[in-house]
């Protein structure tokens, strides 16, 4: 009776303790890093990590899905109005759509629609910065799963046209250097 009493009552519990899962609920996102983005909250743009910088890897333009240019976007800052779209790819990627407006580093506004790939855009991977300024506390260092779950996570970037062969191999090359 007691094995019974356990395995209804405390391995719920437990399984559902263990890992952080991004949702959209009530007009606010929740990263799988803890990270809220919601209406009325500015996000800060980095700089972008594709193609030696000069493009944002994993923010682009909602209508064609053209990624931001670095020279026009880096430490620029977005005022999210709507949130929207909230997808999980086949292959584990998030994303949500932000509708707001962009203040560029002369001061001078305009509107923006972008797709946000929000959980790839906080955690650095080895040696990429983050793409989107957020404290610390929730940027993910590595995966729980490790290293090899890492190195996986950047082949199916490379698959998916992320990343080039070479920014592939010279990230893994990293990972295996950390270790």
């Amino acid at each position: 009776m007691k094995k019974l009493v356990f395995i209804f009552f405390l391995c719920p519990l437990i399984s559902t303790a263990q890992k952080t899962v991004a949702r959209f609920e009530n007009d606010t996102l929740y990263t799988t890093s803890g990270y809220k983005i919601y209406k009325g909250q500015i996000i800060q743009l980095a700089s972008g990590t594709a193609e030696n910088g000069k493009k944002f890897r994993f923010i682009k333009y909602q209508n064609g899905g053209l990624t931001l240019e670095s020279a026009r976007f880096q430490n620029t800052s977005i005022l999210v109005k709507k949130l929207s779209d909230f997808t999980i790819s086949g292959l584990g990627n998030r994303y949500i759509g932000i509708s707001g407006t962009i203040t560029y580093r002369d001061g001078s506004k305009t509107k923006i629609e972008i797709d946000l790939n929000f959980d790839r855009a906080i955690n650095n991977f080895a040696g990429l910065p983050a793409e989107i300024v957020v404290p610390e506390e929730f940027r993910n260092k590595l995966p729980e799963g490790g290293i090899v779950d890492e190195i996986e996570r950047l082949y199916r970037l490379y698959k998916e046209g992320a990343l080039t062969k070479e920014e592939y191999e010279a990230l893994k090359k990293k990972l295996i250097e950390q270790k």
